[in-house]
């Protein structure tokens, strides 16, 4: 049953989160991000881990400041929040620095768990989705144990 401490004063939830790319692996600081369909990280990021952003597929996406394009790549593998996913697409943009993070953790991989949030606490749980009735009960128990 992962968990993730945050600051609830900060501006955005910072979720830990190891990618591997073409050159190995890297621990990042994503900002948890609902409102964003998609999983992105920087430019920065992207070369560093080993990626070629020349050769890489490109997309027009919408953000909240307009139309912009976007280079796609493939993480040989992303985790985060106790959620393992290999071969993962992410988004590449420039990211501004007041933003102060290496990517946005989007709602493609949210997705993939229950996301239970303690701003109060600062806590992020996430538990995996409900088999049958008595691991629901299971899981509302941890739930209630950890927030």
């Amino acid at each position: 049953m992962p968990s993730v401490r945050f600051d609830p004063k900060a501006t955005f939830v910072r979720v830990p989160a190891r990618v591997v790319g073409p050159k190995g692996v890297e621990w990042l600081g994503l900002a948890l991000d609902t409102g964003s369909s998609r999983t992105v990280i920087s430019e920065h990021v992207a070369l560093r881990i080993g990626f070629n952003l020349l050769t890489a597929h490109s997309v027009r996406i919408a953000t909240a400041s307009g139309i912009v394009e976007a280079r796609v790549v493939t993480l040989r593998q992303i985790f985060a929040l106790g959620e393992t996913a290999d071969e993962f697409q992410v988004l590449v943009l420039p990211l501004p620095a007041q933003l102060r993070s290496d990517g946005l953790l989007g709602m493609d991989f949210l997705r993939r768990r229950n996301l239970f949030c303690n701003f109060g606490k600062g806590i992020l749980l996430t538990l995996p989705f409900a088999r049958n009735f008595l691991h629901r009960c299971q899981l509302v128990t941890h739930l209630f144990a950890a927030l």
